[in-house]
């Protein structure tokens, strides 16, 4: 296993360059990434990969790398109903007063992995906006996980995304595909932007 003073460079390295926070409690899951993607830089062994990435200057590939080994994603529709609750109630009624005029909306979804969130935030939208194609509406979605961004642009998911969602989610916003999987309507996809950050 890593030194603490090797798992305690490592978790600076990884906060300043990924954004990622792995306190002290959490180190036993950074050594296990470093670890995971210890073959991914070729290296036999956690230790000397360890050693490699403190001592190079870290490439947009190996922040990729770190990130498909060290993020979770851990994402479904409609996930923290209370927050959402709170934007659809509270938040969205007073921005969209405040920009009644302009119409013009722009919100960032930062962190967004495989999409459902992002799209989750485009729904909820098409539904509080009644005349919503007389708004500039912009949705940025961004993760530093190009593997999730690329999922999260196709826009195609499995059940697992849709485990506490509410029930007419599916037949009002996707159709079921061949596979059994369901992909997002066009429309509602359009209003999402997703970038690497």
């Amino acid at each position: 296993t890593l030194s603490p003073s090797l798992l305690s460079r490592l978790s600076e390295l990884v906060a300043a360059r990924t954004g990622l926070h792995f306190p002290p409690e959490r180190w036993g899951d950074l050594e296990r990434g470093i670890t995971a993607a210890a073959p991914a830089f070729n290296f036999p062994d956690v230790e000397s990969c360890a050693q490699w990435l403190l001592a190079v200057p870290l490439t947009r590939h190996m922040n990729e790398v770190l990130a498909s080994h060290l993020s979770v994603g851990e994402t479904y529709f409609f996930r923290e109903k209370q927050s959402l609750e709170i934007f659809g109630e509270q938040i969205l009624p007073q921005l969209l007063q405040s920009r009644r005029h302009e119409r013009r909306l722009r919100i960032w979804s930062a962190g967004c992995s495989t999409g459902e969130e992002a799209y989750t935030i485009a729904i909820l939208l098409d539904q509080f906006i009644p005349d919503s194609k007389a708004w500039n509406i912009t949705i940025l979605a961004t993760d530093f996980n190009p593997e999730f961004l690329r999922k999260a642009a196709q826009g195609v998911y499995g059940e697992w995304s849709f485990r506490d969602a509410p029930a007419w989610l599916r037949e009002r916003y996707f159709i079921k595909n061949k596979d059994g999987r369901f992909e997002i309507l066009q429309r509602i996809r359009k209003m999402v932007t997703f970038s690497y950050l």
